[in-house]
């Protein structure tokens, strides 16, 4: 798509925006040397691509996507006992690629746990092409509201899918240095504290884009929710929060084309 060659072209030369300097910061990570100008212009057609599939995903399903998936068995079982999870993703791949599932898994209901106000032209776009979209978003602005009603979504049997590779903001209390592709980030620790307080499993979900209209769903079970007494659980979470990192930073190594934190995550 020519298109998709312009904006990457663009994104890649402009050190100005903040997304294109976190592109190679991240990049030079990863592949242990400044990445070439065709490597930064890859990175931004396949987020370019992701992107655009929002709007299709969303408006039409998946139906017009080749989506394979693997490792999706102990969703489909925890559906059938009516338990939920906790879905805990990254700004890797696309989220909406999953997010389109829950249409398609029966009896699967996914409610998704995100700032609105950082994505509030994006997220009215979406609105406007699939009205449904803002009955399954729960705000996190709305503070202990929105514990509550993440606590209500789980205890009816519904999934909650939630990123958890970057602080929303400098507010967040619950938070974790975790090693991250050589040295430290703050992540949240919400997603394993939710899941240890409702006894819910947490479920690694990530979708990586492949080609053209096509995408690789993996999960794999991250905790099993087993009871930990209140006064471990800020130890298991910051232990969970660590292999999170690990499993993520592996993914990344995979692809790391489909990495889309465009924020300086080390920077302190």
């Amino acid at each position: 798509m020519p298109l998709l060659w312009g904006i990457a072209l663009v994104f890649a030369i402009d050190k100005r925006r903040l997304s294109t300097r976190a592109s190679i910061a991240f990049l030079t990570r990863i592949l242990g040397r400044a990445p070439t100008l065709l490597e930064r212009m890859r990175h931004a057609r396949t987020f370019s691509h992701a992107f655009f599939d929002r709007v299709r995903l969303l408006g039409r399903g998946v139906e017009q996507f080749t989506v394979s998936m693997r490792g999706a068995e102990p969703i489909q079982d925890l559906v059938n006992q009516g338990k939920g999870a906790v879905l805990l993703g990254a700004h890797y791949g696309s989220f909406e690629a999953l997010r389109a599932l829950d249409r398609e898994l029966p009896g699967l209901s996914v409610r998704y746990m995100m700032f609105t106000q950082h994505a509030s032209k994006s997220t009215g776009i979406l609105e406007g092409i699939n009205p449904d979209v803002s009955e399954k978003i729960i705000a996190l602005e709305n503070g202990p509201m929105a514990m509550i009603q993440v606590s209500d979504a789980l205890s009816r049997g519904e999934f909650v899918a939630i990123l958890g590779d970057r602080l929303p903001d400098a507010t967040v209390r619950a938070k974790q240095d975790v090693s991250f592709l050589g040295d430290d980030i703050e992540v949240p620790l919400s997603p394993y504290l939710t899941a240890m307080a409702a006894r819910v499993p947490i479920i690694l979900s990530f979708a990586r884009w492949e080609s053209r209209d096509h995408y690789a769903a993996e999960f794999t079970q991250f905790y099993d929710g087993a009871p930990v007494p209140r006064p471990k659980r800020a130890e298991a979470a910051a232990h969970m929060a660590q292999d999170y990192a690990k499993a993520l930073e592996g993914w990344c190594r995979v692809d790391p084309y489909n990495w889309f934190n465009f924020f300086d995550i080390w920077r302190r």
